[in-house]
This record gives C-alpha cells, structure tokens and sequence, in this order.
C-alpha cells in the first residue's frame, strides 16, 4: 500500500508562500522605500536607518509577548492578525510626508517611523515566528528540511517580488505612494490559505510529528538521537542553559547582518555605480541562491552536527559581507551574490531547526519569542551603525567590515553551542 502524502509538507509549503509576501516588501525591499524617501524629502540614511530599528525594537519587545500568544491561541489565528497589522503599515506608509521644516530634524520621517513599526509588528505576528513553531509542532525527524523549505520563503519572496517594487517604484505612473497603497489591498488575502491550510498541530488532524509513531527515534545522528517529547523544556530551563544564550548571541550576530544588508545593500550598490534596478536584482539573486542553499542547510541539517554546520555557513556568510565594498560592476556584484547568498541561506533553517531539537515542542512559541528579543536587538545595531558611518565618510567600506567581523567572531560562538540535557524533576 502506496504512504499518504504527510500533510505536515502542505503546512512546510504554506509557511513558504506566507514568509515570502509577508516579509518580501517589509525585509528584502527595505533599501527601495529608503531610496524613494530619501530622494522625495532628503532625510539623511541614518534618519531613515533608525526606522527599520526602531521596527527591530518594537520586534524584539512583542517577540516574547507573540510567543506567549502562539501558545496560548496557536499560531494560525496571530499570523491572521499580522496580516492585517501589515497593511494597516502599508497604509500608513503611503501617506508619509515631513511633519517639521526642517529635514535634519530627527522626528522629521515620524511618519515614515510610525509605519515602519506598525509593519515590523505586523511581520513579527504574521511571519517567521509563527510559521517556525508550526512547523515545529509538525516535524522531528525532518524538521530541518521542513524549517528549509518554510523559511525558504524569504528568500523566494525577495528574488521574486523586490526586482518587481523596484520597477513600479522607479515608474513615474506608479512610484513609491501607489505601490506601497497596493500592498495594503495585497497583504488581507494571505488570510486564506492561513485558514484553509494551516493547523497548529499535527494532533489537531490526528497526526503525529512527521506522520511516524510518537516512540520513534528522531535518527541515529549523535546529537539528535533522542524520543520525540522526551526532550520538552519549559522556558525558564531553557533560559538557565547556557545553550539557549550561545545561540541567541551566534544567531544574533548573523542576523545582524541580514539587517544591515537588507537595509543599505542595494544603496551600496548605487553609491558603488550600480543602477537602481540593477542592485535589486542582484539582492533578489543573492537571495536566489540564498534560496537553494536553505534546502541545502536544511539537508545537512539533518545529517550533520547543526553546531558545527551553522558556525561554517554563518563565517561564509560573513566573509560575503565583507565582499561587498568591492562590488563595482555586475561581474563582482555576481560573486557577492553567490558567496553571501550560500552562507546566509544554508545558516538560516538550521540555527532554528536546532533549537527545535534542543528544546522540544512544549514551550517552543514562548523559547522562540525570548530568543527573538535578543536577536532583534542585535539586529537594530548594524542598519544604523553602517547608515551613519556612510553619513561620516561617505562609504559604506568601514561600516560592512566591522560589522562583517562581528558576525564572523559570533558563529564562532556556534562551536560551544551543544546539546542540552533535560535534568528530570519528581
């Protein structure tokens, strides 16, 4: 008799789609809404840098509080709401204008800042967070390539749509106002397949994890052969693990990048002598290959120590940072996106499917939440540490190298970063 088809890949597959239309335009297209305003109304890059952080910020303090929510309502019904929250953002977006006379005035882009939180708050309930603990509740033995393929959709998201925003924003019948207005009609129709598709858990349709039986071994890799539900740690002995802290700060420091570059990478670029659409595209490519390298990641994830494997891809994807204030023509521009694109994407499943399988399912939605905090916070460092050394120095070169450093000393971290034992109680 032929399996049925495990349902938990139609969850993996809609995690794909909603991470993709959710984050594209809000993460990948970051650069293109900076580019517009700062050419409309001449704010300068740190002033514009601070909005993606202050969304960082207003991410990090929800995450724990989304968290907590996923686990209490389950994760369908809060990306539902983040959905909604994004076009609200959107909305808001289009209608950005000055609100003083003077454009160096730091609450000059309130507008533009209020919007960008709203979005980020948006992103924090409809995306990442909650697809992760989804997909979490429905995988063990596969759940690296499951982690893969739903956070994947960043990568497809930004590959497929950023290049497009750049064409309607450059277009002189759309621009920026009128695209940012229709994503506000865009973002309520990911409420479908969220309702129709999604569910919290595999136990809600009478499934197990990975549709084996519960007494299953993960598999017979070293660090990973432990009973499904055996290893299910609450959030306060997770936070006294120095595990849970080595990963918040290497997973950090990664994402850090990832923040800077969404930022300011295709303003790089254009400063470096690369057109607009041309530096879309070759962001769009990086997360191409970013895309491939996931499924990459999330097959070696479940073959390899993912400590040792998520250290290798994130010092690639630093060393891919430091790439990029060399890019002067498409030629180097490729080789950036080749290098940086295969260490952030194989780097991303992996750090997420490990804690996965570090800290069980039980309280995953309140772990993930607390170690977003951390994360985000790091991630609001790097935009506006590389926007104002460009407003000093007029280049992006010191600004990436430093912080390409910082990433690079941060997944040496992953090294130390080991399974933890659940020390049983009663």
């Amino acid at each position: 008799m032929k399996p049925k088809f495990f349902y938990g890949w139609w969850i993996a597959l809609t995690a794909l789609v909603v991470n993709a239309v959710i984050s594209a335009p809000a993460f990948g297209a970051t650069g293109l809404w900076i580019d517009s305003l700062e050419t409309e109304f001449g704010w300068s890059r740190t002033q514009l840098s601070i909005a993606f952080s202050l969304g960082q910020l207003e991410g990090s303090v929800a995450a724990p509080f989304v968290g907590y929510l996923i686990d209490k309502i389950g994760g369908k019904k809060v990306a539902c709401i983040g959905a909604i929250a994004s076009s609200v953002g959107f909305l808001c977006l289009s209608q950005t204008v000055p609100i003083t006379e003077s454009r160096e005035n730091w609450l000059d882009p309130a507008i533009f800042y209020i919007s960008y939180v709203t979005i980020m708050f948006g992103v924090t309930l409809g995306g990442w967070i909650p697809m992760t603990v989804i997909i979490n509740n429905w995988f063990a033995k596969h759940r690296s390539l499951a982690m893969s393929i739903g956070s994947v959709g960043f990568s497809i998201g930004t590959f497929a749509i950023v290049p497009f925003l750049a064409i309607l924003i450059e277009s002189e019948s759309v621009g920026w106002k009128t695209t940012a207005l229709g994503l506000t009609l865009f973002f309520p129709l990911l409420i479908f397949p969220i309702t129709r598709i999604i569910k919290n858990t595999p136990e809600e349709i009478g499934e197990v994890p990975d549709g084996i039986e519960a007494t299953s071994t993960v598999n017979s890799i070293p660090d990973q052969s432990v009973e499904i539900g055996s290893n299910d740690f609450s959030l306060k002995a997770a936070l006294q693990e120095k595990v849970f802290w080595y990963i918040a700060i290497g997973h950090g420091a990664s994402a850090m990048l990832t923040s800077t570059m969404m930022v300011h990478l295709i303003l790089a670029f254009k400063h470096q002598g690369i057109s607009l659409q041309t530096a879309a595209f070759i962001w769009g490519l990086a997360m191409g290959v970013g895309g491939v390298s996931q499924i990459l990641g999330g097959f070696l994830g479940d073959r390899t120590k993912k400590h040792v494997a998520v250290c290798i891809f994130g010092c690639i994807q630093a060393i891919g940072v430091s790439l990029a204030v060399l890019v002067t023509n498409t030629g180097t521009a490729l080789i950036f996106a080749i290098v940086y694109g295969i260490g952030f994407g194989a780097r991303a499943p992996i750090t997420t499917s490990m804690r996965g399988d570090y800290f069980g399912r039980k309280a995953f939605g309140k772990i993930m939440g607390v170690s977003a905090m951390s994360m985000m916070l790091m991630t609001m460092f790097g935009p506006i540490f590389a926007g104002r050394l460009f407003d000093l120095q007029g280049n992006y070169q010191n600004g990436f190298l430093i912080l390409a450093c910082c990433g690079f000393i941060g997944s040496l971290i992953f090294l130390l970063a080991k399974r933890p034992v659940l020390q049983k109680t009663g």
